[in-house]
């Protein structure tokens, strides 16, 4: 199909206008800006006119066309170029894309006056308010809270920096992306700090922007400041931590003028509290002044010891006892466990280090890092309502002053960047030779890059959605890749066109991709919850698993191809007999989701990274604990080891990169210097590293500072 957007057509949908360019019925243009072509209508019922669907070649782009009655109206028309010229200045994940010719006009054969039109990035994913009808509206817990306002306070930091702001922030206005970036939508009302705003255009028909609930008094009057959006930022958390508008009768007494929201978010802690209380502050002095304000506050809430909630809730929590393991059930190894001994990450600690030495990781299978924000959109998949209120939100962070003293900083110095996406990177791999390196993308691309130019040697173009992971079969000659929107296909590197592709594979995205180490099967975990295992020769499916309870964010898969450990959005690490689908047992104790797994080379120990701000290494054969490696201050984004094996590094949000020492627990050292959160890290034999950020489109190639 390709639709005519001439209001006056007769009939826009001529069935003859799929293969023209002119439309058959009115002869209007249906190549838009000599590239875009409109398929179908996404919304008829706006106020200010037609929302379609437009592909740029495979890309889906939303085109926004103003009614003619309404292009009139100088101040409407006024608006609707404001949106395209804020997000076309604007360059963040958490806008919509904009390019500087988004907004142009198209003139009918025999029309008087010209179509007013605005293309855009499309946004593939849910706003809020439909995500919280989709989930039932279970108010989140905190640690999702305070993910999600830290992105959109970044957003509006970068907002606010560009002399803009909003003006209509609410649950409708705010998108997730599949990466699980939030994105703020809905620029028309936004405005320069220069200007003043106008409440009421007068003689154009035109109020105020006003939602009810999440708009401020000054607001209300026709006197918007920067510091409205915090009101209404506020007003949004509010309604995900309660499951309640802020106009509903339980939070708000219109008799007495009066909102009182806290009884209705037990589980959220004072400090979160009172940061919401003072966002919505009637009056404007008495709020944050800016965005960075906000996000020092978050973080001093995330280096607090613990977030005792507001409400009575329990807050002892329950251990988890496992059944007992006899040695023959797992290849291996040789303690079983006995009953009553608890799998915790907060068991006592063993000094135990591995025993032999490390030679090279062959099986890590990395999380597709839309960034740790992915992690915190599909957890909420997991947490049912009433679930929240019977336990104590655990501190996302460990004390501060409860670590060992990290060593000091040592910068990286930049060596190259490739910069060639045009989206953020969810996934990296390096080849054996550490000289060539895949990577995939937001923007529907896999790249096969050399490193030791940054030239693109094959691009696997077009894609059906984003490409979450990508993985090499043994003897590198074929790839694997899994989409957003739940394909998963086999690629000879050598080719283009794929050997084999299941477009169904998961009902969800496709967040990472695992093997055997002969190659024969492959192994998916997605946003479904489940984990399914593939003939990787045909793409075949042989095996299906309900694994957690939420997203699969990241597998592994032992060395003896014998068992599946994997690690979600509901804070466990699962392991899985490969053959029989059984599960062989459940560790637990992380207090955030899990976001990278990866085996020791020996395949003895386990180390798991989390948003919980830990890297925890345990020993798989007793379930002990060894060590929880602590020092990053945010989100632990990837875990991979060094390619000799000798090292174990950590990157995270906080912009550093940990290199651990595994027998005393604590950090060699920590890099420093990259200037973005590092959601994906490769370490190449040469010493160089290489990385990606939800931030860039860019990849990074950095050197240690000597």
């Amino acid at each position: 199909m390709s639709l005519c957007i001439n209001p006056d057509c007769p009939r826009p949908d001529h069935a003859g206008n799929s293969e023209a360019n002119q439309c058959q019925a009115c002869g209007t243009t249906l190549i838009l800006q000599g590239r875009y072509r409109v398929m179908r209508v996404l919304s008829n019922q706006t106020g200010f006119g037609v929302v379609y669907e437009a592909y740029e070649r495979n890309l889906p782009k939303i085109l926004k066309v103003l009614r003619r009655d309404r292009a009139r109206i100088d101040k409407v028309l006024s608006l609707f170029k404001q949106e395209a010229t804020v997000l076309s200045q604007l360059r963040h994940p958490g806008v919509p894309y904009v390019s500087d010719e988004g907004y142009f006009t198209l003139t009918p054969p025999d029309a008087a006056e010209p179509l007013h039109c605005i293309v855009m990035e499309k946004i593939d994913g849910l706003n809020l308010k439909q995500w919280m009808q989709q989930q039932g509206n279970h108010p989140i817990h905190e640690e999702q809270a305070i993910g999600w306002l830290q992105q959109l306070a970044g957003i509006l930091q970068q907002i606010h920096h560009s002399n803009y702001f909003h003006r209509d922030i609410k649950p409708d206005n705010v998108m997730i992306r599949t990466s699980g970036q939030l994105t703020l939508v809905d620029f028309g009302a936004a405005r320069e700090m220069t200007q003043t705003y106008l409440g009421h255009m007068q003689g154009s028909g035109v109020t105020a922007i006003s939602s009810a609930g999440y708009t401020p008094p000054e607001q209300e009057q026709g006197q918007a400041v920067p510091q409205s959006d915090f009101y209404a930022l506020g007003r949004t958390l509010i309604y995900l931590l309660t499951g309640k508008s802020p106009s509903d009768t339980a939070l708000y007494d219109p008799f007495e003028n009066r909102f009182e929201w806290r009884s209705h978010a037990p589980q959220v802690s004072p400090g979160l509290a009172d940061l919401l209380d003072s966002m919505i502050e009637p009056r404007v002095v008495d709020r944050p002044k800016t965005a960075q304000v906000i996000l020092d506050r978050i973080q001093t809430l995330l280096t607090q010891p613990s977030h005792q909630p507001v409400g009575n809730v329990t807050t002892d929590l329950p251990e988890t006892t496992l059944p007992p393991i006899a040695p023959t059930e797992m290849p291996g190894l040789t303690t079983a466990l006995q009953p009553g001994m608890v799998a915790s990450w907060d068991s006592p600690a063993s000094p135990t280090p591995p025993s032999t030495p490390l030679g090279p990781s062959l099986f890590k299978t990395k999380r597709p890092r839309w960034q740790w924000a992915a992690a915190v959109l599909l957890s909420l998949v997991a947490v049912g309502g009433g679930a929240i209120a019977l336990r104590t939100v655990p501190a996302i962070l460990t004390p501060a002053q409860t670590r060992p003293p990290a060593p000091p900083a040592l910068q990286v110095q930049l060596q190259r960047t490739l910069p060639d996406h045009r989206s953020s990177i969810n996934d990296l791999v390096l080849f054996a030779d550490g000289q060539r390196l895949l990577s995939a993308s937001a923007d529907k691309t896999i790249r096969l890059w050399d490193l030791t130019n940054g030239a693109v040697l094959r691009s696997w173009d077009e894609q059906s959605s984003f490409v979450n992971t990508v993985l090499l079969s043994p003897d590198e000659t074929q790839l694997y890749s899994g989409n957003a929107d739940g394909t998963i296909q086999g690629w000879a590197i050598a080719q283009t066109e794929p050997l084999w592709q299941q477009p169904l594979a998961h009902s969800g995205a496709v967040n990472t991709l695992g093997r055997t180490p002969d190659g024969q099967r492959l192994v998916s975990g997605g946003a479904d919850g489940t984990i399914h295992i593939w003939n990787a020769s045909t793409g075949q499916g042989l095996r299906s698993l309900t694994a957690h309870q939420g997203a699969v964010n990241t597998l592994v898969v032992t060395s003896d191809g014998q068992y599946i450990l994997s690690g979600g959005t509901d804070r466990d690490i699962k392991v899985w007999n490969i053959d029989s689908g059984k599960l062989v047992r459940t560790f637990q104790g992380h207090e955030s989701f899990v976001n990278a797994l990866v085996l020791s080379p020996d395949g003895r120990f386990l180390f798991s990274a989390s948003a919980d701000g830990t890297v925890r290494h345990w020993q798989i054969d007793t379930g002990k604990l060894i060590h929880t490696l602590e020092g990053h201050s945010s989100y632990v984004n990837d875990v991979v080891f060094s390619r000799d094996g000798q090292t174990l590094s950590s990157s995270g949000a906080d912009e550093t990169i940990h290199v651990w020492d595994l027998e005393s627990g604590t950090a060699q050292k920590v890099l420093s210097g990259f200037g973005m959160p590092v959601d994906h890290l490769v370490l190449s034999s040469t010493g160089q590293i290489v990385t990606a950020s939800r931030t860039t489109p860019a990849i990074k190639i950095w050197l240690q500072d000597r």
